[in-house]
């Protein structure tokens, strides 16, 4: 990778999101639930913290990477792209840094209204934008398989209620249910959080969680490389 280009697109990305008043719903949301819930009286902090950050964590970069790749794809950037000698992965890092920066100032600030010990911030901030950037790639995927905008943004829909779905397990109590919600990296990280808040860190508990994280990582960074070859050759 070129690391000139993905600052230069980093750059340009940046422009054409602080014109996008979408951009600001999907990061606004998540404060402001955290701002809500903080006011009410709450046994735990830390779960309070990891329900807010869970839902920033299924926003932003479903509804937000999809939005900027099925933008990039409806004004034909993508194929300029493709034509002037810009790899796949050099956008979707550019893209990628973009969420990731988002991400990453929610996750702090959510972390400061619900108020947390600093002294965690830096281990509850690892964790969160970990598994944030992993979605964030699977976001990506679901905008190059979105014909524009608007699909995107309905596409995104179902993918972030699924990642959302750590949040209604509890009310179900099954185990059909409790396996689907096993294998998402938003439920990986609730347990993770839960784990490090009972200071309960061994390799038995936090090993599955980790690498369930690890394989959407992977998964979705092939996803979105295979999609953006056959664009490329299909256009």
């Amino acid at each position: 990778m070129r690391f000139y280009k993905i600052k230069a697109l980093f750059k340009l990305g940046i422009e054409d999101l602080l014109k996008n008043i979408n951009v600001f719903i999907y990061v606004l949301m998540p404060l402001g639930f955290a701002i809500l819930y903080s006011n009410l009286e709450v046994e735990s902090k830390e779960y309070l913290f990891a329900l807010c950050v869970l839902l920033n964590i299924a926003m932003i970069p479903i509804t937000l990477m999809g939005t900027i790749i099925a933008e990039e794809k409806e004004k034909n950037t993508l194929r300029t792209l493709m034509l002037n000698d810009v790899k796949g992965s050099e956008i979707l890092f550019a893209k990628a840094l973009i969420c990731t920066l988002f991400v990453l100032i929610n996750n702090i600030v959510i972390y400061l209204i619900v108020g947390l010990p600093i002294s965690n911030l830096l281990i509850y901030q690892g964790i969160t934008l970990f598994v944030g950037i992993a979605v964030i790639f699977f976001g990506a995927f679901v905008g190059l398989i979105a014909k524009n905008q608007m699909s995107a943004g309905l596409l995104s829909l179902p993918f972030m209620f699924l990642l959302l779905m750590p949040l209604f397990i509890a009310m179900f109590n099954n185990n059909i249910a409790n396996k689907i919600s096993s294998l998402l990296p938003t439920d990986a990280m609730m347990v993770i959080l839960d784990n490090v808040a009972k200071k309960e860190i061994t390799i038995s508990n936090m090993g599955l969680p980790f690498l369930v994280i690890i394989v959407w990582f992977i998964l979705s960074f092939l996803l979105f490389n295979i999609f953006y070859k056959k664009i490329g050759v299909d256009n």
